[in-house]
């Protein structure tokens, strides 16, 4: 039954890779297929043990997937730079890549960095400003940690009230979660707003205290190594909000203010580049936070999966999200981006 499955697979991706092949060959108008990436780590990276699966992709892998766009014809561009061409009628290439980085993590300057310095290609990263330079992960990657860190020990102290009702069907009073159980816990506490997953976390004090679930090192860009790839050329830096709040999750128009004016004015005061691109945490959005972003970037990302043809509405951008697990070899690779030009 395996050996099934796995020779299905091979023909699945091996026909939607075709068809990627074809599609991007022979494409009508010029077109824009933005590459998005949240960590960059090496396989054995301990980092790896405590993120949610779909985040991470190896060093390796990402070369690959720039060499398989090389090979395929496409320009490599700033997606500020397209959005710019794109809006004044101007030509761009039959084929342009973009690109993107989520969150600023640091692995990106560390692992990825050297790569695109080396094939010298542009790439835009997507900032949390108020994380900047800071050593704490966001709330996700805490959650994980904690409930992959503690098991029957815990699950009866006061201080993990706010959690337990998210922990249905999962044995963390019998055992450590596993990776995958506690990338169910981090889905399950999507329907609470993201202040409160913090405030929960913060009442939580074996997640503040206990070394296994804080980050042994920084995990966050800081300013020097935004200065540094900036001054490459080759990085460009965009708003992904102040805190990485969910937007639609904000019920006041102050909040969605400082959260999405608030984080150019971050990104202005950091003396880089004028941050003209916005990209959505966890692609949500409410209808007046799409009107502030429309007021202060000139384009944005979605998390929806596709290609961009010239002339597209720039604040409604899709994009393809690449990890390990959907981008492990150039045909999977293709079929991913045959998946979402379906």
């Amino acid at each position: 039954m395996a050996s099934v499955k796995s020779w299905l697979k091979f023909v699945v991706h091996s026909v939607l890779a075709g068809y990627a092949f074809l599609r991007i060959k022979s494409l009508l108008r010029p077109t824009l297929i933005i590459l998005t990436y949240h960590r960059v780590l090496p396989t054995k990276d301990q980092h790896r043990d405590s993120e949610q699966p779909g985040m991470v992709v190896s060093p390796q892998l990402f070369q690959l997937h720039l060499r398989t766009m090389q090979r395929l014809g496409a320009t490599f561009m700033h997606l500020d730079d397209w959005i710019a061409l794109d809006q004044e009628g101007k030509p761009v290439p039959k084929l342009t890549v973009a690109v993107t980085f989520d969150d600023g993590w640091r692995d990106n300057y560390e692992h990825a960095y050297p790569i695109l310095h080396q094939q010298k290609v542009p790439f835009t990263i997507f900032l949390v400003t108020n994380a900047i330079g800071q050593g704490q992960a966001f709330w996700p990657e805490r959650v994980m940690q904690l409930v992959m860190n503690h098991g029957a020990l815990t699950i009866d102290r006061p201080e993990f009230d706010w959690l337990r009702p998210h922990l249905t069907g999962l044995p963390l009073a019998e055992r450590p979660l596993t990776r995958e159980e506690a990338d169910r816990v981090v889905s399950n506490l999507k329907q609470l707003d993201d202040q409160s997953i913090i405030a929960g976390l913060e009442t939580t004090s074996l997640a503040r205290t206990d070394p296994a679930t804080d980050s042994p090192r920084r995990v966050i860009l800081d300013l020097n190594e935004l200065q540094e790839m900036h001054a490459s050329g080759l990085a460009h830096y965009g708003g992904h909000t102040r805190h990485h709040f969910r937007l639609n999750r904000l019920n006041s128009t102050h909040a969605l203010m400082d959260e999405i004016a608030g984080c150019q004015q971050d990104l202005q005061a950091l003396k880089l580049q004028p941050a003209k691109t916005f990209c959505y945490p966890n692609g949500d959005i409410s209808e007046y936070g799409e009107v502030l972003v429309r007021q202060h970037f000139h384009g944005a990302c979605t998390t929806r999966s596709g290609c961009n043809a010239s002339g597209c509405d720039p604040f409604t951008l899709k994009r393809y999200n690449l990890h390990d697990n959907n981008s492990g070899s150039a045909r999977s690779f293709l079929a991913t981006l045959g998946r979402g030009l379906l």
